[in-house]
């Protein structure tokens, strides 16, 4: 058995990769399944990617980046060390998941629709001007502005929901020069949050908060765990749904027939949106750890070991996908793209996340169907497409 030391070594700081990620990524995947990089082990095959998710025998990698991050003893350490992602397998995870799905699982998400909708038609009624930063003064509100829904803020609070958010997720850049500001990041968040739970206690509604309020009064949180849960939704609702939008945009309106198809018919941007999620996905990867010794297409993979999944490669692989490369809003839905992750550790916001996407594309589609990207500033780690900067003309040409 070859080992992981033996694996062939990719470089992300090769130029190239700067230049077209995906491409890169689908010329390594066409040589390689498995490799290694100076971050771990990684998986470019899909179906091992596939396996990889579900399989018992890796966990979270949080707890570990909490530790390289250097989070001093804190209340954002404690959180960290608290919170679902760092909890692996067992009756907690199984709990505190099954309290989340009551609020916004597949057969919750649905019923959302409504107010999402509600909420980006009023983010676009309040754009002032024709040329705007697309993911500044639009994509960032849309999943913060739910979030506000949710808990019965006003949707003035976006903008710190948002900026928040972003900077939290900063630890998974992997750089210690930023703990500081994270951690202060989240002590802005406990404040907030403690706040509107101190509100809603006080005039209980039928809020998403007022619910989740309820579930901890009927034992089904711990007080630390409900505060938690207020902490999440506001971390991992906003920054990638935000990207997502941002990218999704940027992709459709370069594809003008496309655009403006979905303009006059909203029931395309579903498909569309997928598409967009398979071609050019916001997480590149994902992390796990193995909890045991274990091993990956006949290489033994030790205990410890940090493995990622390739999606950038993964979704761009000719005997999985017919012409990869291509975007086909008519492409079937199956075999999926790998986006929400797979299994225990799947993502509980990939419903709402959908429906934020989707709607954002719809709406937008529809005001301003002659829409034009006049720049843009994109930037891909190993593990994330950054779009910081979408300058758009709303009316176009």
């Amino acid at each position: 058995m070859s080992q992981v030391s033996k694996l062939p070594f990719v470089d992300y700081s090769d130029p190239e990769y700067q230049e077209n990620p995906f491409r890169w990524l689908a010329d390594k995947a066409r040589k390689l399944k498995l490799a290694r990089s100076e971050r771990g082990v990684e998986i470019l095959d899909y179906q091992l990617c596939r396996e990889f998710l579900i399989d018992r025998a890796f966990g979270t990698d949080h707890a570990n980046l909490v530790e390289k991050m250097g989070l001093p003893d804190s209340r954002a350490r404690d959180f960290k060390r608290r919170m679902l992602l760092t909890q692996n397998r067992g009756d907690t995870r199984k709990r505190i998941r099954n309290s989340l799905v009551q609020l916004i699982g597949p057969a919750q998400a649905g019923g959302l629709r409504r107010d999402i909708a509600d909420v980006v038609s009023k983010l676009l009624d309040g754009i002032s001007g024709s040329t705007i930063n697309l993911k500044h003064d639009f994509a960032d509100l849309v999943p913060a502005g739910v979030y506000c829904r949710w808990v019965d803020a006003p949707l003035s609070d976006a903008r710190f929901v948002a900026d928040s958010s972003e900077a939290v997720l900063a630890i998974f850049r992997r750089d210690p020069s930023l703990t500081k500001s994270i951690v202060a990041a989240y002590d802005r968040l406990f404040d907030y949050t403690k706040v509107q739970l101190e509100k809603r206690r006080a005039d209980m509604g039928d809020d998403f908060l007022s619910r989740l309020i309820r579930i901890r009064e009927a034992g089904g949180l711990s007080e630390y765990e409900l505060e938690d849960f207020a902490v999440m939704l506001i971390e991992a609702s906003t920054d990638n749904t935000a990207h997502q939008i941002t990218i999704a945009v940027d992709r459709l309106t370069a594809m003008p027939d496309v655009w403006q198809a979905i303009g006059k018919d909203s029931s395309l941007a579903g498909a569309a949106v997928w598409e967009t999620m398979r071609l050019w996905p916001r997480s590149i990867s994902t992390s796990r750890v193995a909890l045991i010794d274990t091993q990956l297409n006949g290489t033994p993979i030790p205990a410890g070991t940090t493995v990622f999944a390739s999606f950038g490669a993964a979704h761009r692989q000719a005997d999985i996908f017919q012409g990869p490369h291509r975007f086909d809003a008519s492409r079937p839905q199956m075999p999926p793209h790998l986006n929400f992750g797979g299994g225990a550790f799947s993502c509980l916001g990939q419903f709402v996340a959908n429906i934020e996407v989707e709607e954002a594309v719809a709406q937008l589609a529809n005001r301003y169907p002659k829409m034009e990207v006049k720049k843009a500033e994109r930037e891909y780690t190993p593990m994330f497409q950054i779009i910081p900067n979408l300058q758009v003309e709303l009316e176009g040409r």
